[in-house]
């Protein structure tokens, strides 16, 4: 499957770039959720930067399944389409770390410079928020809502303003910019993990200091599947580190992938 895409910059993609920084979002977001990243690492590093909207998200092609073998042929796909396939950096938050990590099964060791993993583990989460999906349910069955509306009815079950206002932008024209009846089917897929081989490269986890996805009983996990890989743990932040703390984390990952 071909995903939608953003290119920054969109005036020179045909120029060669030294490397390809591939962002990646989470769930419920789309391509615009890294983009002030994107445009940073852009600036400051003159590297080409992709952001995709998986699918089931922004304006890419829906589809029933969502397990991440599928969620990672995808991109590899759009990177064929794009004959972009080795001096690649991948950054990917939540779901779209798991894609990051998944996807290093299927490329060739050499083609990946770094992997750059947003407050996720290599693992099989059991719990959920259900109060995110019961809001998010909410707004979907009830029309002609304007974003002031879906905010008074989000505040009711989620009390995170960052949360809050993160899901806002994907609401585009009084609506989800996202499949929400086959996300919510599939949900427990995308808390899924199967292992990977062992992958010797070179790849970052950044932890939300509040955060529980990146729990130290997952460590073992993380340097099972990856030996080599290196925690940073980014205070006064949570689960949204990158908006919560966006200065520290932005400039580490800008050193990352000069790593």
């Amino acid at each position: 499957m071909i995903l939608n895409y953003l290119i920054i910059p969109n005036n020179n993609f045909f120029i060669k770039k030294k490397y390809t920084i591939v962002i990646l979002h989470g769930l419920f977001g789309n391509k615009k959720s890294l983009y002030v990243m994107g445009k940073f690492l852009n600036k400051n590093l003159k590297y080409r930067i992709i952001l995709i909207d998986i699918r089931n998200h922004g304006l890419s092609p829906y589809h029933k399944k969502m397990n991440y073998r599928y969620l990672s042929k995808d991109v590899l796909d759009t990177l064929n389409f794009l004959n972009i396939k080795k001096n690649i950096i991948i950054i990917g938050h939540s779901m779209g770390g798991k894609i990051a990590m998944n996807i290093s099964q299927f490329m060739l060791f050499d083609n990946i410079k770094t992997i750059i993993i947003l407050d996720i583990a290599p693992v099989k989460y059991q719990y959920y928020n259900k109060n995110i999906l019961f809001a998010l349910e909410q707004v979907y069955k009830t029309k002609n809502l304007i974003r002031k509306d879906v905010f008074n009815i989000m505040k009711l079950f989620i009390k995170n303003k960052f949360i809050i206002n993160t899901l806002l932008k994907t609401f585009i024209d009084g609506k989800w910019e996202f499949n929400f009846p086959i996300l919510k089917n599939q949900y427990k897929k995308i808390l899924d993990w199967n292992l990977v081989p062992k992958w010797e490269g070179k790849i970052f986890f950044l932890k939300g200091e509040q955060s529980n996805y990146i729990n130290k009983i997952y460590y073992k996990d993380i340097f099972f599947q990856f030996p080599n890989a290196k925690i940073y743990n980014i205070p006064n932040s949570g689960h949204l580190l990158h908006i919560e703390n966006t200065k520290l984390v932005f400039n580490l990952i800008l050193k990352l992938c000069y790593k």
